[in-house]
């Protein structure tokens, strides 16, 4: 796999410039135009509405559900995906970011969702030609095993508390995929649980995991780089 061994850059809060460096990953945020100059880019993409107005309730992909807390916290809209928003809201960031030039993309806020409904958006992102980096998936209700096993899923993100090296290794393997890349992100409070989860991800392979010292994802500092099988 291309991803197999190299750090991920997780830098969805950062200004979207970054050149990258060869033989790494780079994330970068939803406004981003283009992927890195070097390395492999990822761009990020929301089942929410990334530009939901939370005053006046509204946005362009309804309809809405009452909103989840992650929804609430960063003023999202989160879409029905029993309403025509929901493949409109995927269609138009996928096609973006296929015309941007990217490759992969990471779908965010799966854990609002049923795993039908997130393992539907991978294979939406499939008829674009673009791979899927799964994001917390240990915090997805049902049978994620569906999620991180799909032929289209070619990494794993992981969050502050969303998952550790035992489990994300179990789950990949449970998956048929032990060698599935796993990247632990962490930012804020999350120093020290970075430095555990590095210390725990030490006996696995494809295993990496970043800091930011910037804010939320605004650099990506190592704690632990992955090693190769």
């Amino acid at each position: 796999m291309a991803l197999e061994g190299k750090q991920l850059r997780y830098l969805i809060g950062g200004d979207d410039t970054a050149v990258g460096k060869d033989d790494e990953i780079i994330e970068l945020g939803f406004d981003a135009e283009e992927p890195p100059k070097h390395g492999i880019g990822v761009k990020y993409c929301n089942l929410f509405d990334e530009k939901y107005d939370a005053k006046k309730k509204s946005g362009n992909y309804g309809p809405y559900l009452t909103g989840s807390d992650t929804a609430k916290k960063y003023g999202e809209g989160q879409i029905d995906p029993r309403g025509a928003g929901w493949s409109k809201n995927l269609n138009e960031q996928f096609e973006r970011a296929k015309k941007q030039g990217f490759t992969y993309v990471e779908l965010d806020n799966p854990d609002a969702y049923t795993v039908a409904d997130v393992v539907s958006a991978v294979d939406q992102a499939e008829k674009y030609g673009l791979k899927v980096i799964a994001k917390n998936p240990g915090l997805m209700e049902g049978d994620c095993k569906r999620y991180v096993g799909h032929r289209n899923v070619a990494g794993m993100i992981v969050e502050k508390d969303a998952g550790t090296p035992d489990e994300m290794d179990a789950l990949r393997r449970a998956a048929g995929k032990p060698m599935l890349p796993v990247w632990f992100v962490a930012f804020g409070r999350g120093k020290d649980w970075a430095q555990k989860i590095a210390d725990a991800a030490a006996k696995y392979k494809h295993m990496g995991v970043t800091y930011s010292t910037k804010g939320e994802y605004g650099n990506a500092t190592d704690v632990l780089m992955p090693v190769k099988a």
